[in-house]
C-alpha cells in the first residue's frame, strides 16, 4: 500500500522488515520513500479499541476484565479484534467480567491457532522451522543470530541462507544487527506448542 505524505514521497505499509527489503531491490531507497514505524498499541489505546465499540452497542467491561484482555493481546490490533470477537459471542451478558475475559482470550487463541498463526507456519520449509523453533526456544524476544544457530548446533554461517530466507518470506526480522525476532508477536508461543516432527 502507497500514499504520500507533505513532503511527497510515497509512504510504505509492510513488515518490520521492509525498509530493508527496498533498500536490497532497489538504489537509494531510503531517499525515495518515508518510513514510520507502527508498534502495539499503548494499553490506554487497546482498552479504547475495545471498550469504546462495546459500550456504542450497550455492553461494558470490568475493569478487570478489560486489563485481562488488553495483556493478552499485546496490543496487537488484529488480537483485540479476536479476543473482542470472542467475548462479545461467548459472553453470557454484559458488563463483561474476568471469566468471561478469560474465556475470550483461550476462544481467541484458539482461533488465531487455527488460521492465523498456521498460515505463517506452513509457509516455511522444514529447514525454516527448525530455525523458528530455535528462535522460540531461545525464550528471548529478539535473541543473538549466534544464539539460534548454537541451539541448532551450528555455526551462524551455515544457517545464514536459511535466516534469509524467512526474513524474506517476512516470517522474522532483524531489529538490530545480530538479532533477530518474530514479525507477530504470540510466534513464539503459538510454535512450542506445535510438536515436534
Amino acid at each position: 500500500m502507497t500514499g504520500t505524505d507533505s513532503t511527497a514521497k510515497p509512504l510504505q505499509a509492510g513488515l518490520p522488515s521492509l525498509p530493508a527489503v527496498l533498500a536490497d531491490s532497489r538504489s537509494y531507497a531510503e531517499r525515495q520513500s518515508s518510513y514510520r514505524t507502527i508498534g502495539p498499541l499503548s494499553p490506554a489505546d487497546a482498552a479504547d479499541a475495545l471498550r469504546v465499540p462495546v459500550e456504542a452497542h450497550g455492553g461494558a467491561f470490568t475493569p478487570d476484565a478489560l486489563e485481562i484482555v488488553v495483556e493478552a493481546s499485546g496490543g496487537y490490533p488484529y488480537f483485540l479484534q479476536e479476543f473482542g470477537k470472542a467475548i462479545w459471542h461467548t459472553a453470557p451478558a454484559s458488563p463483561f467480567d474476568i471469566e468471561d475475559a478469560h474465556l475470550a482470550v483461550e476462544e481467541g487463541r484458539r482461533a488465531l491457532d487455527d488460521g492465523f498463526f498456521p498460515s505463517r507456519w506452513t509457509r516455511a520449509t522444514d529447514r525454516e522451522r527448525r530455525y523458528l523453533r530455535a528462535i522460540a526456544e531461545t525464550g528471548e524476544p529478539t535473541p543473538r543470530s549466534g544464539k539460534v544457530a548454537a541451539a541448532m548446533g551450528v555455526a551462524t554461517t551455515a544457517v545464514s541462507d536459511v535466516r534469509d530466507s524467512a526474513i524474506k518470506k517476512g516470517l522474522i526480522w532483524s531489529p538490530e544487527h545480530g538479532r533477530i525476532a518474530f514479525t507477530v508477536p504470540g510466534m513464539a508461543d503459538f510454535i512450542r506448542r506445535q510438536p515436534t516432527a
